[in-house]
């Protein structure tokens, strides 16, 4: 199962409300877009995201300077080279000690304000995180954090079940 594919991308583009036709895997079994770009189509799963996050009315999803884009650009290739490949439970464990080390200092995975690479990582670990214990999201108690805090968004969240990090389980 691919975490960071066509329906990944479909549910940034109804989140960033741009609509995107024809998404499809291409011959190089890379997710691929039609007409995103006028009369073009356009190959990858982290340029499709950029450019979704360009053509939004939310300007900030691609950060305020250099270095926010730079910082989410390699949190979307960490989400293509890692996250995609964390449905099994030894990548899945690594792949959540690795975010909740690095969110341990920061409230958004690229620092203060949520971008587009925390909307594509929150889409991505859904089903991960669905897939825990109680004990496991309190081991994980940054990622948790920042899990339950973005998921609190209703738009975002849209048809996506909530999920609960209630530590009262954990002292029935």
């Amino acid at each position: 199962m691919v975490l960071c594919g066509v329906d990944c991308i479909e549910k940034v583009s109804k989140y960033l409300e741009v609509p995107v036709k024809n998404l499809h895997l291409s011959i190089n079994n890379v997710v691929a877009a039609d007409d995103l770009i006028k009369s073009q189509t356009i190959e990858g799963f982290c340029t499709i995201v950029q450019e979704l996050a360009k053509k939004s009315n939310y300007p900030d999803m691609l950060g305020n300077d250099k270095l926010t884009l730079a910082i989410i650009k390699q949190w979307l290739e960490y989400a293509i080279v890692n996250i995609n490949y964390a449905d099994n439970s030894t990548n899945a464990k690594r792949i959540l000690k690795e975010l909740n080390m690095s969110l341990r200092d920061n409230t958004f995975i690229t620092g203060t304000s949520k971008t587009v690479a925390d909307v594509v990582i929150y889409y991505a670990l859904h089903s991960i995180m669905n897939e825990l214990t109680h004990q496991e999201k309190a081991e994980y108690v940054n990622i948790s954090r920042w899990f339950d805090y973005i998921q609190q968004e209703e738009k975002l969240r849209k048809n996506l079940n909530p999920i609960n990090f209630e530590l009262v389980h954990l002292y029935i």
